[in-house]
């Protein structure tokens, strides 16, 4: 995923949560219009919003703030019915 870019019109197909010590690593695959990309976001600290993922329609990544970052370093934009979002340290 790219950095400040509104993936629109997405169809997330899995979602895999695992356990790394106190934090998340989420890794989870999506089609937009043009491609289908694999993300894994790690250093996840809450993970009440994942379940949105399935029902996302816009994505996009957004780096925080220096003053934020005991969420996390970024943060995942989800829109579908409502908005949501995953804070977490890195990407790959």
């Amino acid at each position: 995923m790219k950095l400040n870019h509104t993936y629109q019109n997405v169809i997330v197909n899995e979602v895999h949560v695992k356990r790394v010590g106190s934090e998340f690593e989420i890794t989870f695959s999506f089609n937009d219009e043009a491609e289908n990309l694999n993300v894994v976001l790690k250093g996840i600290r809450d993970t009440d919003n994942i379940s949105d993922l399935l029902e996302a329609h816009r994505l996009w990544v957004e780096e925080n703030d220096t003053n934020q970052t005991e969420f996390g370093n970024f943060t995942l934009g989800i829109s579908s019915e409502c908005y949501s979002e995953i804070f977490f340290d890195s990407m790959c």
